[in-house]
């Protein structure tokens, strides 16, 4: 069994030390049951110290010069060699209690994928209360946060991955695409117990008229205003990072 550790990461250095750090302590669990993984970490055209890092912690760096988070999910999950891929976020922390959890659901017989609960590790106490209503209702609906995201890496390709067109909530689109073709396959999402620690960041700035205006947005297109990358500058700009 292989395991790929898949990260995109834009402007990174200041988070990516402690989450590389984090996934190969954790990975030891793979290796108590002679399980091989590897990292495999998208620079997303950054202009900061972020491939340097992770080629020091040990990361295979792959480039994309298309600044968009699907676009950079599927060029690392392209080069990985997993069995299984394990999509995690540059600014996030995983356990070995999570990746043991994890390695439960891969060799139970239903499982094509699955996610974990968020934790925020700052940010206004108000908003991120906020993060309990999306826990909610991932478990409902079957959502995996891109926070952490695993999945059979040959389900990943028969879907062709993310979706491309999308500059935000990929990870939903992808994940009710993955619970369609389980359902054919009498399989399902897991949602695992442990939770991911991810940065409180984007917490601070994401109440503000601006932002609350393109969520508005978002809910009356159906979802189509996260087509356009302007709609979506709350995820991508530079201040936030």
């Amino acid at each position: 069994m292989i395991i790929s550790i898949v990260i995109p990461a834009f402007n990174e250095a200041k988070y990516l030390p402690n989450t590389l750090k984090a996934v190969k302590n954790s990975t030891k669990v793979f290796d108590a049951a002679g399980w091989e993984s590897e990292i495999v970490l998208c620079d997303n055209n950054s202009t900061d110290a972020t491939s340097k890092i992770a080629n020091a912690h040990g990361a295979r760096v792959v480039f994309e010069s298309f600044n968009q988070i699907s676009a950079a999910r599927n060029a690392a999950a392209r080069a990985a060699r997993g069995d299984w891929l394990v999509f995690v976020d540059a600014d996030t922390q995983v356990s070995s209690e999570l990746f043991r959890s994890m390695m439960r659901a891969i060799v139970s017989e239903d499982c094509i994928g699955g996610g974990a609960p968020v934790k925020f590790d700052g940010g206004p106490r108000l908003a991120c209360q906020t993060v309990h209503i999306w826990n909610a209702l991932a478990k409902i609906m079957g959502w995996a946060a891109g926070s952490f995201l695993f999945c059979e890496a040959n389900a990943f390709r028969k879907l062709d991955g993310f979706n491309n067109d999308l500059f935000a909530a990929e990870e939903v689109e992808y994940c009710e695409r993955l619970n369609r073709f389980g359902k054919s396959l009498s399989k399902r999402l897991i949602m695992l117990r442990p939770a991911v620690i991810t940065s409180g960041r984007k917490v601070k700035a994401l109440f503000t008229p601006k932002n609350l205006a393109h969520g508005l947005k978002v809910l009356f297109t159906a979802g189509e205003a996260l087509k356009n990358r302007d709609n979506c500058s709350y995820w991508y700009d530079n201040p936030v990072r």
